[in-house]
């Protein structure tokens, strides 16, 4: 398609059949998709058993750390539904940066609040978890 922009610098919408994984653990962190329509879990296989850290909805995002340490990712993402998402990929995020610091900069308040939250309740999990193993030696 000559002169046709590669929309790699630019959000795009993703429809997803339920049960696809959308992201992979290990893979690359390349970009974050904010959850519009339906439902997924964020989960880890371990000793061949699904655990799953998170069910999120629309409204909700994930891989969005990608975006800041672009590390591999730490856990599956499966389609519960049919989904439809917005994946802003690193350059797109990049280019939201350059040509709009102004709405880049409300676009990382927004994650930091996920990502605090997010914190939050890992750290009351971890702390519920070690108040049941003492009282269950008791």
């Amino acid at each position: 398609w000559p002169g046709v922009r590669p929309r790699r610098h630019r959000p795009e919408l993703v429809r997803v059949r339920q049960w696809t994984e959308i992201v992979k653990q290990g893979g690359p962190g390349d970009a974050m998709y904010l959850l519009l329509e339906g439902e997924v879990r964020v989960r880890t296989m371990i000793a061949g058993k699904e655990c799953i850290y998170a069910t999120l909805a629309a409204g909700e995002c994930f891989g969005e750390v990608a975006l800041f340490d672009h590390g591999k990712r730490v856990a599956d993402v499966v389609a519960n539904f049919d989904c439809l998402l917005l994946r802003i990929s690193d350059s797109s995020f990049q280019r939201l940066i350059r040509e709009a610091p102004d709405v880049a900069v409300l676009v990382v308040l927004a994650i930091s609040k996920t990502l605090v939250a997010r914190l939050r309740a890992e750290n009351k999990r971890y702390r519920d978890s070690i108040a049941f193993a003492r009282t269950a030696r008791q």
